[in-house]
């Protein structure tokens, strides 16, 4: 896929900046951080089992509270799969009418930085993490036959985010957690995927990968 070529190429370079910009010590003066992942437009928050329902096209926004200390809230469009366009694949057929995929997501992020020689928002951190995500598969011939994919997350966190003297922000973390997810029906069938989807919490593990500019 072109695509997915062109997001690993970024990636890549990313990477490549990451690296040279490590043995960078000065302590970083900026207060805000705008950040994006366009990787996650190939698949997120909902899936079934390997198969992406839904991609995710986010902005996330950080701000300095104390020295130690920032939050994080994020706002993202779910919307089909760069990976697996569902939206696209249903309305090949002449007598299908097809589907159309949307929803919605937000995050919030506090965060508490361990690092000695640095100040918010870079370096080493800590803290909770929590996101609530809603989503939708409609028949564009009846819009009450759908299905609603809900998906609520708290995680405990630690992380890394680096930022270089040109404003570049590279932000990593993983953590722990639970994860409650509810799907409802309204007129599509539970066989629509073959599948028996449990509504259920359940232990989760987060990972989180973004970059963009601080100021």
């Amino acid at each position: 896929m072109k695509v997915l070529r062109n997001i690993l190429l970024v990636v890549v370079i990313l990477l490549l900046s990451f690296s040279r910009t490590m043995a960078q010590d000065e302590s970083s003066s900026q207060q805000f951080v705008v950040k994006t992942n366009p990787i996650a437009a190939l698949g997120g928050p909902f899936w079934v089992v390997i198969l992406p329902l839904t991609g995710e096209y986010k902005v996330l926004f950080e701000a300095k509270t104390l020295t130690k200390q920032s939050v994080t809230i994020g706002a993202s469009y779910l919307g089909p799969s760069l990976l697996l366009n569902l939206d696209e694949l249903t309305n090949e057929g002449e007598d299908v009418s097809g589907i159309k995929t949307s929803g919605y997501r937000g995050q919030l992020i506090y965060k508490f930085f361990l690092s000695r020689d640095s100040e918010a928002p870079e370096g080493l951190y800590v803290g909770p993490h929590f996101s609530y995500a809603n989503a939708s598969i409609t028949s564009k011939d009846n819009s009450s036959d759908k299905i609603n994919m809900m998906k609520m997350n708290f995680n405990g966190i630690i992380g890394y985010q680096l930022i270089t003297n040109g404003g570049f922000a590279l932000d990593v973390f993983t953590g722990l957690g639970v994860k409650s997810q509810k799907w409802t029906f309204d007129g599509a069938s539970e066989d629509i995927f073959d599948l028996d989807i449990e509504n259920k919490t359940s232990a989760s593990v987060a990972f989180g990968f973004s970059f963009g500019y601080a100021f």
